[in-house]
């Protein structure tokens, strides 16, 4: 055994020894490098694998791009052509293979022409044989498969609504709170929705009608619903915002409001549920008005144990006040991000461009470096795992929306554009689809209502339309689930039924 170990290192030292100094001595397509590659198998292996960065549930946008990257765990992607890749039926004359060619010596590049993508609901199979000239690497093909989302409906919610404020529970079914119905009146409507079996179940309603509520999600699954405003137009009595809180305990399908209240009324604000399971509810419009003076800027803390409120100090004070923002509870770093907002109601509102922070052990708040090009309120932002918060959608002034991507880093300090949807997206509802890929669905689009699903892909940084959904909505909800992405509700029409765009 000591003898074969000192004659394969004495082959290896040989082989360095006459090894040019430029030269890869792994390198398969060299006899020389072969032999090292089979010397040292132990240390290096000799079974090629191929790989690409889509994940099952990503949205496989190679039918956008018209490109597909692959990954070679050797330096042999010189010897691949088109000639061994094939596409599965039937998606021959849909999906046409161009070309395959080395974007290095370990990464491959296949090109396609994309003439359709219309009902593509078999999975996508590409096939990779192995090269015949391939002789130092074992390699017995590649299939990589592609599951495509599309729309369909699946059950439906129990009456006719939009601007519905919903969430995702903990056990995966979806939660429906208040909402304005097609004639313009508000509701007080309480329902699950079960995005497995498309049912909706009916809970005890609120004890007034809402819109525009603050909604999150305690740790053990119970639910917080605060505020709102009991009409659907411009409120013209501060009696109109509500101050209630509600408990929403969706295991024993029960609905309490709160033997107290918050201090002060609020419609357009973020609440937040904290780790030990209080409340901290921050800005919106808390008195009838269209001017700044409507709004406030300040944090509410709710003690959910002690049935108390508490109205911040004024450390913890936007600089103006503000609604329509967005809230990110950051329990690792101990504090909450808010993004966008507006002022005002009336068409000489400021809108916000910067991140604010405040910490939940000091509740200090301050602006963190780095300023968005675009100002805006009602912005969707979502996490990405690079750590940008990339935002999304929003209005620029009163009733325009914008078409702008950005994304924050905080490490860098830096905000970046990301280019654009392809049409405005007011009353649009954006969720999140995979690790780097956010979907836009439906809203208006300038003068009409849309039924357009667009993607955006962090990774690619593009932004690309993919697909129509069953109808055109807005003012709407979507939430991704284990189905897919569950898309219900719209502001006028009388349609109840609920769609899913998922891979099933």
């Amino acid at each position: 055994m000591r003898l074969g170990f000192n004659l394969i290192f004495f082959l290896f030292i040989l082989f360095c020894k006459v090894e040019a100094p430029k030269q890869n001595i792994f390198d398969p397509t060299t006899s020389l490098g072969g032999s090292a590659v089979v010397a040292l198998g132990l240390g290096f292996g000799n079974d090629l694998q191929i790989t690409t960065r889509y994940k099952p549930n990503d949205y496989p946008t190679i039918v956008k791009t018209e490109y597909l990257d692959l990954d070679l765990s050797a330096p042999v992607a010189s010897f691949f052509t088109k000639e061994e890749f094939r596409i599965s039926e039937p998606y021959q004359n849909d999906l046409i293979l161009r070309d395959v060619f080395p974007l290095s010596e370990s990464k491959l590049r296949v090109l396609f022409s994309v003439s359709s993508r219309s009902e593509w609901r078999d999975p996508l199979t590409i096939t990779i044989a192995k090269p015949d000239e391939l002789t130092d690497y074992s390699f017995r093909g590649k299939q990589l498969e592609f599951r495509f989302p599309y729309p369909k409906y699946f059950g439906s919610i129990s009456e006719a609504k939009g601007y519905i404020t919903s969430t995702i529970l903990v056990d995966g079914r979806i939660l429906l709170v208040g909402g304005v119905n097609p004639s313009g009146s508000t509701l007080a409507t309480v329902e699950i929705l079960n995005p497995e079996t498309g049912l909706s179940k009916v809970l005890p309603s609120l004890n007034q009608s809402l819109m525009g509520m603050a909604i999150c999600v305690q740790k053990n699954g119970r639910v917080y619903v605060s505020g709102g405003k009991t009409v659907s137009g411009n409120v013209t009595h501060e009696t109109q915002i509500s101050n209630k809180i509600y408990l929403i305990d969706p295991v024993n399908e029960a609905v309490t409001e709160l033997p107290f209240s918050m201090q002060r009324r609020r419609h357009g604000h973020t609440m937040v549920c904290l780790n030990q399971g209080d409340l901290l509810v921050s800005g919106g419009q808390f008195q009838a008005g269209a001017d700044a003076s409507a709004v406030i800027n300040d944090h509410e803390y709710i003690s959910t144990s002690g049935s108390s409120s508490t109205i911040l100090g004024v450390s913890s004070n936007f600089p103006i006040g503000i609604s329509f923002h967005s809230a990110e509870y950051d329990e690792v770093n101990s504090r909450i991000l808010y993004f966008g907002g507006r002022d005002r109601l009336d068409p000489y509102a400021f809108f916000s461009n910067t991140v604010y922070s405040i910490d939940t052990n000091s509740y200090n708040l301050i602006s963190l470096p780095g300023v968005f090009s675009t100002a805006r309120s009602n912005v969707t932002h979502v996490k990405m795992p690079n750590r940008d918060r990339v935002l999304f959608g929003g209005m620029i002034r009163e009733g325009t929306g914008t078409k702008s991507i950005e994304s924050w880093n905080e490490n860098k300090s830096t905000t970046t554009s990301l280019g654009f949807t392809t049409r405005f997206k007011n009353g649009s509802a954006i969720s999140k689809f995979s690790n780097e890929q956010v979907f836009y669905t439906g809203g208006i689009d300038t003068y009409y209502k849309s039924g357009i699903l667009e993607l955006y892909d962090h990774y690619e940084k593009k932004n690309f339309i993919v697909d129509t959904m069953m109808i055109p909505r807005s003012e709407h909800s979507a939430h991704l689930t284990s189905k897919g992405i569950v898309i219900f509700g719209d502001s006028t029409s009388l349609d109840t039924r609920v769609e899913i765009y998922g891979k099933d």
